[in-house]
């Protein structure tokens, strides 16, 4: 777990944090990535730091979800998995949502950060 304390410039900083955790429950790791190559500079480390964590996470969803392809295994293991990691995408920005509303740490499951 990568805890994230939350230190936002104003109320866009905050916006974008929502908004990129939001958006990333339907198109997984795009917001996130849009985030982290054209806001960069325009936000504040917080903000940033939430970006990448949630980048982090949605892109290692995204590469197990590619498993799910493999003909045969790979069906009879997404029967079970895809589910279970829908309902673990959807808890987390429910969590994540939660402790940006209130401003305290966010804490995102990241095992393996790519950026």
């Amino acid at each position: 777990m990568k805890a994230i304390a939350p230190v936002f410039k104003d109320d866009r900083d905050k916006l974008v944090a929502v908004a990129t955790i939001i958006l990333s429950l339907f198109f997984m790791f795009i917001p996130a990535l849009l985030v982290v190559i054209f806001l960069r500079e325009k936000i504040s480390e917080g903000t940033y730091n939430i970006a990448k964590a949630f980048f982090n996470f949605e892109l290692l969803l995204f590469l197990i979800s590619l498993f799910f392809a493999v003909p045969v295994i790979g069906w009879a293991v997404a029967i079970i998995l895809a589910p279970l990691m829908c309902v673990f995408n959807a808890v987390i920005v429910i969590i994540a949502l939660c402790a940006v509303a209130k401003g305290s740490e966010v804490k995102v499951p990241v095992w393996f950060e790519f950026i």
